[in-house]
Formats: C-alpha cells, sequence, structure tokens
C-alpha cells in the first residue's frame, strides 16, 4: 500500500511530506521516520542530555522537535 505521512517540527514550524509504500501504518511511520532523518539529520549533542531532554525521552518524543502530523492512505 502507498502511505503519505507528513511530519512537523515544532521549533522550527516545517512541515515535511513522504510517500511510503509500507504494508501497515506503523511501518509507514517507521520508513517516513527513517527519510526524514536522512533529509534533516540532527545536530551532534555536546556532553549529557539536559533533564528536558531525558524527560522527552521517556515520554516517547525524540527530542529532535518532529512529530507525525497526518498519514493517509493513497
Amino acid at each position: 500500500m502507498k502511505w503519505t505521512v507528513d511530519f512537523y517540527n515544532e521549533r522550527r514550524r516545517t512541515m515535511a511530506r513522504y510517500d511510503v509504500d509500507a504494508s501497515t501504518a506503523a511501518a509507514a511511520v517507521s520508513s517516513g521516520r527513517q527519510l526524514l532523518v536522512a533529509q534533516y539529520p540532527s545536530a551532534p549533542r555536546r556532553g549529557h542530555p539536559s533533564l528536558f531532554e531525558q524527560a522527552e525521552r521517556i515520554g516517547g518524543h525524540d527530542g529532535s522537535g518532529w512529530v507525525v502530523y497526518r498519514i493517509a492512505r493513497v
């Protein structure tokens, strides 16, 4: 199946859209996130993560600011 996955970066106020071919929605999000990281690599980190970054990781966020905004089957 073809999926369209939209990601939104809250810090940059940027949208990124990817068309992926996957069997399930979860697989489409995973494939879309790989494409997102390839296009927008994260900056290298210095030292240990802050308490805020640690809390984001526990809450399920990756700390980059990108979140899944919309996913649709094409």
